[in-house]
């Protein structure tokens, strides 16, 4: 299979990664690929990417692990806007370059502002995915940082 945007991407960049590959009809939602690969008690190391819009056009991108929920009044407080919402599905591909539930923050199609859960600072590597249902990357948190500009931030709800 060819590579996704965000392998080549990385490829280009040249960090370390590794990917992790899983059958594509499989588990969509992050907290049931976790289930899949076995992480049982790590699954707060598979991190989901999400993508946010703000009543003034603006986007923004959040990676969070995969059981927690983002807290959307505390991103807005954190990027400066009212409000923020999940992008609506019509505007997503166009913008990202990606489809629903495969979405990586790395090889956008427009670079956006990106913020990742402080937790990630917690663990040598995290997964994130390769950019299509069915690819992991697992990858250094600092490379967000080195790569996106991205703020490692405390984004989600308090359980």
């Amino acid at each position: 299979m060819s590579d996704t945007a965000a392998v080549r991407y990385l490829k280009e960049e040249n960090p370390p990664f590794k990917t992790m590959e899983y059958l594509k009809d499989g588990p969509v939602a992050a907290v049931d690929v976790a289930a899949y690969f076995g992480f049982g008690d790590s699954t707060e190391r598979l991190f989901k990417t999400l993508v946010t819009s703000d009543h003034k056009g603006g986007y923004y991108v959040f990676a969070v692990p995969a059981p927690k929920r983002l807290d959307l009044k505390k991103c807005a407080k954190l990027v400066g806007v009212k409000n923020l919402q999940m992008l609506k599905l019509d505007v997503f591909e166009d913008l990202t370059g990606y489809t629903h539930g495969g979405c990586s923050p790395f090889g956008m199609r427009t670079k956006l502002p990106t913020f990742v859960d402080a937790s990630a600072l917690n663990r040598d590597t995290i997964y994130l995915s390769g950019g299509r249902i069915g690819l992991l990357i697992d990858v250094a948190p600092g490379l967000l940082k080195d790569k996106l500009d991205a703020r490692f931030e405390d984004l989600c709800k308090a359980d």
